[in-house]
């Protein structure tokens, strides 16, 4: 892959958007300021509290569809006996499932539903231009109850919108999408409080989902260990998920499993895109090994280095293949944006990997990160290309230190923005390496290992690269 050949991205049709450059680099500031100017940077990301419903949820109830062929309705004060009308609904989500046909909707009232949800067996799949619909209208709230996920989808075109999906502290996934599922939905539901690997997954050939407007948060492994709000797990494939909030988990916002065992084929066609995703204990998105990924337009911010984590926004490793992480905006890390770095025994390093256009500010060395804003080790074929970087404790970039004895191959940084004390460190391990165009502020440290340096030809002539480098005016 190299910059301009023209790789073929038709099927997300995917452009860049404006890039958004920094203010000043970095200077002495208060605590007062630090976290006001975190704060602008992050002007519009949202965030929701715990207990509070995003407004991305209450947009997607809005815009729900409703000119369904026959409406059932579910009433916690109903009867199953009853013909499931508005009238005379039913009791409980169950019986619905077993009523509704293609083109059809329940719809379940306000109330508590302990019952495990379960779209499988005989409940009938939804068609592309019948959908299946179970919509909330109201404080609609599924409680554990059965066994399982609170709600198992394994059927085709089936829409979940809409409630409030609370696993109470158990050892359960909150929502799992298996087999079958091509054009199912989860939407508009604010999913939260399990204790076991995470809030929502999908596995065992799932396909086709669509993860949009949800806020899932508070997933926490119990006695202790990582729980993720969304698990895309091996064999899945073309997962999207859009607009929605996720935070507060004891692992990552979203990640992407590698395969549990030779031969089985890793999820692919993953897009994760306008999420808002903060204050994990570990990263907002990690790619184990996934291919064809997007990482667009998210805001992420709030992250620090653990036992278990470097801290960072997006990392990308193991075997991760033919990803793109392009006009994020991340601020408040321990590390930006990773690449390569931990890897399987012998297999291979992530490769063909694009990290354009994002916006990266505010990078800490707080809770031992390295304070890095895009960091690419023992990986292949990888663009770096017209990123903005501002504000980092650690390096702007740091590029080809041979971690895991492995170099960065074939690497093209060009055209980058870095305004930072310390602006770039290039190890020894970097065969292939492009480097060019690029603009630094000015008075600046440069380390071209083992040489440091401050002036931008001293910079040329150490490091043989960035013949076309600028300062910043």
């Amino acid at each position: 892959m190299k910059l301009g050949a023209g790789r073929s991205w038709k099927w997300l049709g995917v452009g860049l958007v404006t890039l958004m450059l920094g203010a000043c680099g970095h200077v002495e500031r208060t605590a007062d300021e630090q976290v006001a100017e975190v704060e602008e940077a992050l002007e519009g990301t949202g965030g929701s509290g715990a207990d509070e419903e995003p407004a991305v949820s209450a947009k997607h109830r809005d815009s729900r569809r409703k000119d369904f062929s026959r409406e059932w309705y579910v009433s916690a004060s109903g009867s199953d006996r009853a013909e499931g009308s508005k009238k005379a609904p039913f009791r409980t989500i169950g019986r619905a499932l077993k009523a509704v046909a293609p083109g059809e909707a329940i719809i379940v009232l306000p109330g508590v539903y302990a019952e495990s949800v379960v779209i499988d067996g005989n409940v009938k799949a939804g068609r592309k231009d019948a959908p299946i619909t179970l919509m909330a209208q109201g404080r609609a709230r599924i409680f554990p109850g059965g066994s399982g996920a609170l709600v198992q989808i394994r059927k085709p075109y089936w829409v979940v919108d809409g409630f409030e999906i609370d696993v109470k502290g158990q050892k359960r996934f909150a929502v799992i999408f298996e087999g079958n599922t091509e054009g199912s939905v989860l939407s508009g539901s604010n999913v939260h409080h399990g204790a076991l690997g995470g809030g929502v997954t999908t596995y065992g050939g799932a396909r086709g989902v669509l993860i949009e407007g949800n806020h899932i948060h508070d997933f926490r492994k119990k006695p202790r260990g990582d729980s993720h709000g969304v698990v895309i797990q091996a064999t899945s494939r073309d997962i999207t998920l859009r607009e929605n909030d996720i935070h507060d988990n004891s692992g990552d916002s979203v990640q992407c499993l590698k395969p549990d065992r030779d031969g089985q084929a890793p999820a692919r066609g993953v897009v994760i895109e306008r999420n808002r995703l903060y204050s994990n204990d570990e990263n907002a998105v990690d790619i184990k090994t996934c291919r064809d990924v997007v990482i667009r337009a998210n805001h992420m911010h709030g992250f620090r280095k653990s036992a278990t984590s470097a801290g960072e926004a997006v990392v990308i490793h193991y075997s991760a293949r033919n990803v793109r992480v392009e006009d994020n905006r991340i601020a408040d890390a321990g590390r930006g944006i990773s690449v390569g770095g931990v890897r399987d025994g012998s297999q291979p390093h992530p490769s063909e990997v694009e990290v354009k256009g994002n916006r990266i500010t505010d990078i800490s060395r707080k809770g031992g990160g390295d304070g890095v804003g895009i960091r690419v080790e023992n990986a292949r074929d990888v663009e770096v290309v017209g990123n903005t970087i501002e504000k980092t404790e650690g390096y702007g970039m740091m590029l080809g230190l041979g971690a895991n004895g492995a170099p960065s191959e074939d690497l093209t940084v060009v055209g980058n923005t870095v305004r930072c004390r310390n602006l770039v460190r290039l190890g020894r391990h970097h065969p292939g390496l492009r480097m060019d165009r690029n603009r630094y502020a000015s008075g600046g440290l440069f380390k071209a290992d083992p040489k440091e340096v401050r002036d931008l030809d001293a910079w040329k002539r150490v490091s043989g690269v960035d013949a076309m480098a600028v300062l910043l005016p």
